[in-house]
């Protein structure tokens, strides 16, 4: 019983027929490999249409350029303490407002429309691919003469073919054709235009041009989604833009342009300031030139009056501490009369979104950066408001901003007007009484004293508004330094981004696999058979005696005394597995059954009982399926007189139904005899009994090949009389639901020493070289070397 015990576990854990997981994935191996065709179809179906797809595809490809971007830390907030601890805070905030400016469309419209990018110019090859040409590559040159403003309705088909032939060409619009010389104006639903020759004109071979007429706005709204610009490193202001085209040397006319218009519309708005304080002082300068004309117009008119050519040396001390406080007083006014248009121009609505003009004599630092940082916040405003919506937070905020520091400017001015008032109340007093002082002085004398001291002033006013128009002209003209500097110029990648020919192979290649794959893998999975032998212990829970592979011969017989073939061995191992379960005390009676036919028990049970005979031991095998006999037919012999004759009549002997096979000498076979009407009944009588006792004193082993006991019972009639019993389950045959219903019945309950036989294992050649590699065909059979 030890023996037994532990072959049995061994059995069930798979350990005698070599390692079981090891032999069910070859045969899941195998059972893709079965589709090798399938596979190879399916990866040259889908290699071909990524071939395909990448041979007519238009190849795209990477225009890349870098820019450091200049930060703006001049502003009180930037300087905070508080926000200035806060990494990156301003910096970033600034960096991302100018990432949203390069990516805009307004930007990329702007740039495409200094740009010749009216028409686009493409060749086709012999395999109907259409290729875009650019720059010296384009024979001809298309000049716009009037473009019509009125394109609400552009065609489907906007490419005009062109036909160049020697001194003319012709141009084809749907089925028409017309033939024109270079320099006509020909017209067409996109405008007027003129053809010319370029300089690459005689060099070029195809004669055959399409020609296509664009919508700008379209062009930039392409390029806009095609361009990426990012943030090379938090920690830098230094921005990547790339560009995607199919025409590398157009791309990096694109993205220089871009670049060259986002620098010159950054010095723009920085220019808006001076540009508002030159035409302030013009305003006021218009104003004072005719004032100091009236002036003196005045003057020469009083002397020319009064005969008047000088002044009294002794009034010049009173005239000269005059004119000082004069001086001063005018300054004051002027500062304050400054103090009050800017005042203006904060309260007035059309002045909303412009930037506030230059301080000029107002010596107050807190003014002066307080309108600056308004100028700059305003400046920002207008930049940002081109791309993002009212509604934005960045623009909300920017507005907070600016309502705060027009509330500090008009706080701040009313302060500085306070500080003058007060000042020019003191000069008035000053002046008074030196008025009074001069008011001694004929009166004529104090009159021209008077319309001098006008003068002087006016003069005063109109020298100081001169010199600070100018400081703003110089400040205009310094304005000329680009937001952003490049760093990488253009440049376009050597091969192509898209398509990305690597991964469209490897998508066609794990389609091409994961396909046919997931075909076997649900095909297999949704099948009720039974495929592997890890299934039959699974849902069994007992032991495997043997598995036997396909039996692709003609014939029952896979086993003779000198083969040596793969399917003979299993056999063989088979048989040493039953000798070694029956510890010296052979199962000397031995049930082959399986749930339905067709499972290849009648095949095992005339190979099993050769493999026994070959040993020397005298087998006889019983074909006791009453109902549908297959023994005796497989091995095509004459059946005789059978079991179901010995039981129906008492004067046969078992002598009497033996029949011999050609196979071993040591086989006897048994039919089944006539056919019964009551087969179940019949297998009740004694007389089945007495048959079993006396061929075990005849024989060492008895081999039953019985009814399907799935369908019918007759097989478990038999039980009292076995040793052994061994149910056999076919690959790709049996189904889930025989096996789920042979455990159900408990059938170890009610037969002895129940063991499963794997039958019809389809493997891959040299699969079974693992397990049973020794084997060999008698035709490879070695021969020994003969020594002398």
């Amino acid at each position: 019983m030890k023996n037994k015990d532990l072959l049995s576990d061994l059995l069930l854990d798979g350990f005698v027929e070599g390692n079981n997981s090891q032999t069910d994935f070859k045969k899941t191996v195998f059972q893709y490999l079965k589709y090798w065709w399938l596979f190879l179809i399916s990866v040259l179906f889908f290699g071909s249409l990524t071939y395909a797809y990448i041979f007519f595809s238009t190849p795209m490809y990477n225009i890349s350029s870098s820019i450091i971007i200049k930060v703006n830390e001049g502003s009180d907030f930037s300087q905070n303490v508080v926000f200035s601890e806060l990494e990156g805070f301003e910096t970033t905030k600034q960096i991302e407002n100018e990432i949203e400016i390069l990516g805009s469309w307004s930007l990329m419209r702007d740039a495409i429309e200094e740009l010749p990018l009216e028409t686009t110019y493409f060749l086709e090859d012999q395999y109907g691919r259409i290729r875009e040409i650019y720059g010296g590559q384009v024979p001809i040159q298309v000049a716009i003469v009037e473009k019509n403003n009125s394109l609400f309705e552009i065609p489907e088909e906007t490419k005009s073919r062109l036909v160049i032939e020697g001194d003319h060409f012709v141009i084809f619009e749907g089925e028409n054709a017309k033939k024109h010389a270079y320099g006509d104006t020909i017209s067409n639903w996109y405008g007027s235009f003129t053809v010319r020759k370029s300089y690459e004109f005689n060099e070029f071979t195809p004669k055959d041009l399409l020609v296509s007429f664009n919508n700008k706005d379209q062009i930039a709204g392409t390029y806009s989604s095609r361009l990426r610009v990012s943030l090379s490193s938090k920690f830098a202001s230094v921005l990547s833009l790339t560009l995607l085209d199919a025409v590398p040397e157009k791309g990096k006319d694109v993205l220089e342009k871009v670049i060259e218009v986002y620098n010159y519309q950054a010095v723009k708005e920085k220019n808006k300031t001076a540009e508002n304080t030159i035409a302030f002082i013009d305003n006021q300068l218009s104003t004072l030139v005719q004032e100091v004309k009236d002036v003196e117009s005045q003057i020469e008119a009083y002397k020319r009056e009064n005969n008047i050519s000088d002044l009294g040396v002794e009034y010049t001390s009173f005239v000269e501490n005059s004119k000082t406080y004069e001086a001063e007083l005018s300054k004051n006014r002027i500062q304050i009369e400054v103090l009050e248009s800017i005042e203006d121009y904060l309260d007035n609505p059309e002045g909303v979104g412009n930037e506030v003009p230059s301080t000029l004599s107002i010596e107050d630092a807190t003014l002066t950066n307080l309108i600056t940082n308004f100028n700059e916040l305003q400046s920002d405003k207008v930049r940002i408001s081109r791309t993002v919506q009212p509604s934005s937070p960045i623009l909300l905020n920017l507005e907070d901003e600016l309502a705060s520091l027009r509330r500090n400017i008009k706080a701040n001015i009313n302060n500085i007007k306070n500080g003058l008032e007060i000042s020019n109340r003191n000069l008035a007093q000053n002046i008074n009484q030196i008025d009074s002082r001069i008011s001694k002085v004929p009166e004529i004398e104090r009159g021209l004293l008077e319309l001098t001291r006008i003068q002087n002033r006016k003069q005063d006013q109109f020298l100081y508004l001169q010199s600070k128009r100018e400081e703003s002209e110089l400040s205009l003209a310094a304005t000329t330094v680009s937001n952003a500097r490049v760093i990488d110029a253009a440049s376009a990648g050597s091969s192509p981004a898209k398509p990305n020919k690597a991964l469209l192979y490897g998508l066609s290649l794990l389609l091409g696999m994961g396909l046919p794959f997931a075909f076997v893998y649900l095909k297999s999975s949704l099948s009720s058979k039974i495929l592997q032998k890890s299934e039959i212990k699974e849902i069994l829970k007992r032991p495997i005696l043997a598995e036997i592979s396909h039996h692709s011969e003609k014939g029952y017989l896979a086993i003779s005394k000198n083969k040596r073939s793969p399917i003979a061995e299993q056999f063989r191992l088979a048989r040493t597995n039953l000798f070694f379960l029956s510890e010296g005390t052979p199962f000397k009676t031995i049930m082959v059954t399986s749930s339905i036919s067709g499972e290849g028990k009648t095949f095992f049970s005339i190979n099993l009982a050769i493999s026994l005979s070959l040993t020397g031991k005298r087998v006889a095998i019983l074909e006791f399926d009453l109902r549908k006999p297959a023994l005796f037919d497989g091995l095509k012999l004459n059946p005789g007189l059978g079991i179901a004759d010995y039981i129906n009549n008492p004067s046969l002997t078992p002598a009497d139904l033996y029949t011999y096979s050609d196979a071993t000498e040591n086989l006897t076979l048994i039919s089944c005899g006539t056919l019964p009407e009551d087969p179940s009944e019949l297998m009740l009588n004694e007389r089945v009994a007495d048959l079993f006792a006396k061929l075990k004193e005849n024989f060492d082993y008895i081999i039953v090949d019985s009814a399907p006991i799935g369908t019918v019972s007759d097989g478990l009639s038999l039980a009292p009389y076995l040793d052994m019993s061994l149910f056999i389950v076919r690959y790709n045959y049996t189904s889930r639901e025989n096996l789920e219903f042979i455990r159900e019945m408990e059938l170890h309950s009610k037969l002895d020493n129940l063991y499963f036989i794997a039958n019809d294992a389809k493997v891959g050649p040299g699969e079974y070289g693992y397990a049973y590699g020794y084997g060999y065909d008698d035709k490879k059979r070695p021969k020994r070397k003969i020594y002398s």
